[in-house]
């Protein structure tokens, strides 16, 4: 993309695609329906069109159009609207956590400043875990379309694709919500059925996305500052998850 450092071209990217980024984040809002994770959601597919732009053009963007036209106006508008919603309509919010089943004993464990501060974000091992997979089903919905997309050269308003999004809405959000039921009050054959049905389509997707994956041509970007991030990003929370776990298992 040209001119990137010239702020007089923001006006050039105001279309469409500002109503649908709008509209995309407010139905994520009510499917996911907690604004911290939506927040880390909104900055993760930002990071993910950076790595993938290379083979998918769509991804392109100036530096400013992920950061104040997606993620700070945009995203975070959408996201701030469908929980203004919620909460004016009294519908439930999803408190994405895993109740604690042992308290560790600030005197045995490891780095307790370091786990006192993560303790504060993600609670426990088994929610960091859970906010980890979610973010993973959030994000594999987009790629997957995107991606699919891009291989077999659907335009974005052909009528599949608009179907897709519709079907793949109401299915996610009747999963999400039979999901947080059964973390909640336990497994039934309705919760289940919801649940894997949407893996099994995410699954049917994304394995037809790898299976035409040759008919992306990259443009042999430079991806070692973005791959860094990613690296970065993996390890860190790879750590913490191993210390949150390592001192859960000391008592």
């Amino acid at each position: 993309m040209e001119n990137c450092n010239n702020l007089a071209n923001i006006s050039d990217k105001i279309d469409w695609f500002v109503c649908a980024h709008l509209w995309g984040w407010f139905a994520k809002g009510m499917i996911i329906r907690n604004f911290f994770l939506l927040n880390i959601n909104s900055v993760i597919f930002e990071l993910i069109e950076l790595r993938f732009q290379h083979i998918l053009p769509n991804f392109y963007e100036c530096w400013w159009d992920h950061i104040f036209l997606d993620v700070l106006s945009c995203n975070l508008i959408g996201i701030v609207a469908s929980i203004l919603f919620m909460k004016y309509f009294n519908i439930e919010l999803y408190d994405w956590k895993i109740p604690d089943k042992i308290k560790p004993n600030k005197k045995n464990i490891i780095f307790p400043t370091i786990d006192k501060l993560c303790r504060k974000v993600f609670t426990n091992s088994s929610t960091l875990l859970l906010l980890i997979f979610l973010s993973f089903i959030t994000n594999i919905i987009d790629l997957n379309v995107f991606f699919l997309k891009a291989e077999i050269q659907l335009h974005h308003v052909n009528l599949i694709v608009i179907a897709r999004t519709f079907a793949i809405g109401f299915i996610s959000g009747k999963a999400c919500k039979e999901f947080y039921r059964f973390l909640k009050e336990g497994m039934t054959p309705k919760r289940a059925f919801y649940i894997f049905l949407e893996i099994i389509i995410l699954s049917l997707e994304f394995l037809l996305a790898i299976r035409w994956k040759d008919t992306l041509i990259s443009d042999k970007s430079d991806l070692t500052g973005i791959n860094m991030v990613w690296l970065f990003i993996t390890s860190t929370l790879s750590s913490i998850l191993l210390l949150l776990y390592v001192n859960e298992s000391l008592i």
